[in-house]
């Protein structure tokens, strides 16, 4: 399977993509400009065979169709470490506007529990550890700094439900040649072209512990709980690779934890 991967070089994505490279899948790896790799050799003629690298700015719709064309599915695990949480769902509507250009409808969108119809079971301390930004900032002041990444991954995640795009709609006629370059921040549906198949993931608090293989997934929404990069790359791994809960959201934690 050939497998688009979103997310720079977040811990998440670098694990999904070392994880996808072993199980003998071929990686189309879109990462930041200057995004320093931790093995540099990856970019060498040696890999060609195995990962692309992508190099771009995350508004140019071009550098994402170069990375998802001739792949069979995407990954999006956007990390608030590598990529700015604000400005997720235009990328999410980039990536599917990609998507749809070069006929690619699989796509696993890496949020957290929490997000969307989660939030309801998520407990205080868990949305206090996911949103320590937000009292930060309001303890200095920077109210326009405060952003939630709760939020942030709930909106995100309707674009990829809704299958959002920055194409102007059937009825509209013509193009968007804006698309082309940074986009419009309002997306579009898309009723006549081919429904994205999507899956959401939603992990909880996540660890820099080791892959064990062994987690509970659930849809119905367990109360956070912890859980390794590589876990949760490892299961959504085996999602692509099984071609499972195609249209499902579901959380993911060592153990169900209840408030």
């Amino acid at each position: 399977m050939k497998i688009a991967v979103f997310g720079g070089i977040g811990a998440t994505a670098r694990e999904f993509a070392v994880q996808a490279m072993g199980a003998g899948h071929y990686v189309s790896w879109f990462i930041h400009t200057d995004d320093e790799l931790v093995d540099t050799s990856l970019e060498t003629p040696a890999y060609r065979d195995t990962i692309r690298i992508v190099r771009g700015s995350s508004d140019i719709l071009a550098k994402y169709q170069e990375t998802i064309a001739g792949c069979d599915a995407v990954v999006v695990a956007f990390d608030a470490c590598c990529t700015k949480p604000s400005s997720w769902v235009h990328q999410q509507r980039l990536i599917q506007t990609a998507m749809r250009r070069v006929s690619v409808q699989r796509i696993i969108a890496i949020t957290t529990h929490g997000a969307g119809d989660s939030q309801r079971r998520l407990d205080w301390s868990t949305w206090a550890k996911l949103n320590v930004n937000q009292v930060r900032y309001i303890l200095q002041g920077q109210v326009d700094m405060c952003w939630s990444l709760v939020a942030q991954y709930t909106a995100q995640e309707a674009v990829a439900i809704n299958g959002e795009t920055l194409e102007p709609r059937e009825s509209d006629g013509g193009s968007n040649s804006s698309a082309d370059s940074e986009g419009e921040n309002k997306g579009t549906k898309q009723p006549n072209s081919q429904p994205l198949r999507w899956t959401i993931l939603r992990p909880g608090l996540l660890t820099q512990g080791p892959t064990t293989g062994t987690y509970l997934a659930s849809h119905d929404h367990v109360f956070g709980g912890y859980i390794s990069h590589g876990d949760v790359a490892d299961c959504a791994l085996k999602a692509l690779e099984e071609d499972m809960d195609i249209g499902e959201c579901f959380s993911v934690a060592y153990s169900a934890r209840v408030a």
